[in-house]
């Protein structure tokens, strides 16, 4: 049976597509056979896997509306797949319902703002009400800032779980996914695929 792993948040611009895709090629790399749907409207997994297509074997990318999701994760069964990773759209509270009711666990990655602290919210009060497990990534942290700290102490205080791995604000993950690639190929010794390890191990347990 597939584990679905839905990436979620109602803000745009915290990570989901980038550490989605991170997680699927660095999951794929590991064994884990694994299978990309994109709910998002603006496709940008998708396009993603258009690319990726050209070059590489896998992950595979499913483009698919909310409404037909049980199709596509039947889809994703008959390809094999361990592993179902769910792209989301931000202010999309319909469509983030639809993934989170399928997931086993719902990743939030989550900038160290307190702008983004502010809309961390009302996602998890949609994931709380619907009764799922789900983490949250600190997502392009600058390591050791106070910013960081900050961010960790709030969401320790707002109850909140947090994943105790930390991506970075690295280049190497925007300039990975520019060409159809993850950190795991394009830097497959570098501090990005390193923490995409270490996060895979995290939610793998």
């Amino acid at each position: 049976m597939s584990s679905v792993l839905a990436l979620a948040s109602l803000k745009g611009g915290a990570g989901k597509t980038t550490v989605g895709l991170n997680l699927a090629v660095t999951a794929q790399a590991s064994g884990i056979r694994t299978v990309v749907i994109d709910l998002d409207p603006q496709q940008a997994s998708a396009k993603w896997g258009d690319l990726r297509r050209l070059t590489h074997n896998g992950p595979p990318v499913i483009s698919s509306m909310a409404v037909r999701l049980p199709q596509a994760l039947e889809e994703a069964k008959s390809r094999g797949a361990d592993l179902v990773v769910i792209d989301t759209a931000a202010h999309a509270e319909g469509i983030l319902a639809w993934a989170i009711d399928t997931a086993d666990l719902v990743l939030v990655p989550c900038r160290p703002s307190v702008m983004d602290l502010q809309h961390l919210s009302a996602t998890m009060q949609l994931v709380t009400t619907r009764k799922k497990p789900a983490a949250v990534v600190l997502n392009a942290v600058l390591p050791r800032t106070a910013e960081c700290t900050q961010a960790q102490g709030a969401l320790s205080d707002m109850g909140i779980n947090v994943v105790p791995v930390i991506v970075s604000n690295l280049v190497a993950y925007g300039r990975a996914i520019n060409i159809g690639q993850g950190v795991a190929e394009y830097e497959p010794d570098g501090k990005a695929s390193e923490e995409m390890r270490a996060l895979l191990a995290e939610l793998t347990e």
